[in-house]
């Protein structure tokens, strides 16, 4: 019969040599449409060390163009937006005190 120490010790090395086979295997291929590389993200990430502000805080845009900066009416200001969706030339913007409609064909 063996002991309990030797039969813990074995247990531990056995779930050590799991961990590490499972840390050393080679990453899972990726799923879904590759990013073109003509797109591939600016560096060092223009992010970082932007100023923080309700209407002027700095931005950084990439591989996209800012249409509009527009301040939403005064009810809105300072809520949690919850909801964004799309429909032709409209952007619908939801959150807990209702809806606002923008206009998105000018």
């Amino acid at each position: 019969m063996r002991s309990p120490s030797l039969l813990r010790t074995s247990l531990c090395l056995l779930a050590a040599a799991g961990i590490a086979a499972c840390a050393s295997a080679p990453p899972a291929p990726a799923s879904g449409p590759m990013m073109p590389s003509a797109g591939a993200m600016p560096g060092p990430d223009p992010r970082v060390g932007l100023s923080a502000g309700l209407f002027d805080a700095e931005e950084a845009a990439w591989n996209l163009r800012v249409l509009s900066s527009t301040a939403p009416p005064e009810a809105f200001v300072g809520v949690t937006n919850s909801d964004l969706a799309f429909q032709g030339d409209y952007a619908i913007q939801g959150n807990y005190n209702g809806v606002i409609v923008w206009d998105l064909s000018d």
